[in-house]
């Protein structure tokens, strides 16, 4: 198994390899997991070779950085100058030519951009696949899908062809693709990293405040470090906030109230899945924390919320930015286009009435999690499932997406969440969520961090391929 990216950091600082061999390191791994798992769709390795000359230069020269030298991979919603920006879409074909904000930080940060990562169209579905660049398989079986929409992310990260990575998470899209591939994820609250250099455009659409960026990787210090660069309004995202950072390693798990349940009235998780929550609780527990087994208030529309938010322009803005050829779109995609889940309307009375049910969910949920420090919940009813094939806990239909009810409703509460590993299920990573107030990433972050020393967090390369 490869280090973990502050572990190349120090490696470097110590002068036991350059940038530029780091480089090499991972444009070779690269090259050899691609055709296996499909994840990097663009990469410029002439460009990622001269940034890695950059930073040795710079360190040459006593300078420094919390990212020098470290190769960084960014999904293919975020721009990054001089490298396509598709979305999964065939309906933008010009390479953008400045940065996203988080792509500026990484930089100044002396981070390398490694590539682009792949994602469904428009991040619409939990199984990345397009029609532009094809679909990314799970880094332990092709047969599975390693989940959306920060797939391609998940899916390098878990072949270890890329120590740290930034993906988008609306309904769940960092959470569940690190659950399946074995990695901590992190949605941060709404506003802590600014979605400046998006595409689409996180804030035009009916959704607000519910999509945002955040760090993946295979420790939690990694995404610490990452969250760290990236963070802080910028003066252009109505949402970003300078709401200070808070010290994670600073706090004492052994003072934590945590709760933890695996039921939330409408997914019915695996018992791998159910013992993986017990597990985690366990370990904190062990580590001093006051746990106890919770009941959450009633959140079984989370999922309805979320969709009727996707659609509450009854899909005039997709379609409108990508059209609807059924060449140009895989068959789920034009699915959800044509068939709005949980209903649309363009009328604004409506739409007032579902911000209104929006936001009596948020308010209940925080009153709610206000009583603990975290509280732990399944990210999903179950590990990767084949592609295609719905996940645990719904209907054959693959198009209803109760399975994904427990990330759903942090998404529409809008609190900060992680998956971090914590069982397996059939050789299968099984993550689990762990959840905190508005703006308490630093309490997320301690409790995966105990957790994972437990665990052993990220071990998917550790096991055998699966047929």
């Amino acid at each position: 198994m490869q280090p973990t990216a502050t572990e190349w950091l120090a490696r470097m600082g110590r002068g036991e390899i350059s940038a530029v061999e780091l480089a090499e390191h991972y444009l070779a791994r690269v090259a050899a997991a691609n055709p296996r798992v499909n994840a990097v769709v663009a990469l410029d390795a002439d460009a990622v070779r001269a940034a890695a000359r950059d930073a040795d230069d710079r360190r040459s020269r006593g300078e420094g950085g919390p990212l020098l030298g470290l190769p960084v991979t960014i999904k293919d919603c975020l721009d990054v100058a001089g490298l396509p920006c598709r979305a999964g879409s065939r309906a933008r074909e010009d390479v953008p030519q400045a940065d996203a904000v988080v792509v500026q930080r990484i930089k100044r940060a002396g981070g390398v951009i490694l590539g682009k990562t792949n994602m469904p169209e428009l991040g619409s579905s939990y199984e990345t696949d397009n029609k532009v660049y094809g679909r990314t398989s799970h880094p332990l079986d092709a047969a599975r899908t390693p989940g959306g929409s920060s797939g391609g992310e998940a899916a390098v990260l878990g072949a270890d062809a890329s120590p740290l990575g930034v993906g988008t998470d609306g309904g769940g899209s960092v959470r569940v693709p690190s659950h399946y591939c074995g990695l901590v994820g992190l949605r941060p609250t709404v506003g802590r990293v600014p979605a400046t250099g998006s595409w689409p455009d996180k804030r035009s659409g009916p959704t607000l405040d519910i999509t945002c960026i955040g760090p993946m990787g295979r420790s939690t210090a990694d995404i610490a470090l990452l969250l760290d660069v990236i963070h802080g309004p910028d003066l252009a995202d109505p949402f970003a906030h300078p709401v200070p950072l808070r010290d994670w390693s600073a706090v004492d798990v052994a003072g934590l109230r945590v709760g933890w349940y695996v039921e939330d009235g409408l997914a019915h998780p695996s018992d791998a899945t159910v013992a993986a929550v017990r597990r985690a609780a366990g370990i904190l527990e062990k580590a001093g924390a006051a746990v106890v087994q919770v009941e959450p208030p009633a959140v079984a529309e989370a999922t309805e919320l979320f969709f009727a938010a996707l659609a509450a322009d009854g899909g005039a803005g997709v379609r409108a930015l990508v059209g609807d050829a059924p060449d140009d779109h895989t068959e789920q995609f034009l699915d959800l286009l044509d068939n709005p889940r949980h209903g649309s309307s363009t009328s604004a009375g409506d739409y007032f009435a579902l911000l209104d049910r929006m936001f009596g969910l948020r308010s209940r949920v925080r009153r709610w999690i206000d009583g603990y420090d975290v509280v732990l919940a399944p990210v999903a009813a179950g590990p990767a499932p084949r592609h295609g094939e719905p996940p645990r806990g719904v209907a054959a239909d693959y198009g209803r997406y109760e399975g994904f009810n427990y990330t759903h409703t942090y998404s529409v509460a809008g609190l900060p969440s992680a998956s971090v590993p914590a069982g397996v299920e059939d050789g299968l990573p099984i993550g689990v969520q762990v959840i905190a107030q508005c703006w308490r990433e630093d309490l997320v972050l301690a409790a995966c961090a105990a957790i994972e020393r437990e665990t052993g967090g990220f071990q998917i390369v550790d096991r055998p391929a699966l047929s």
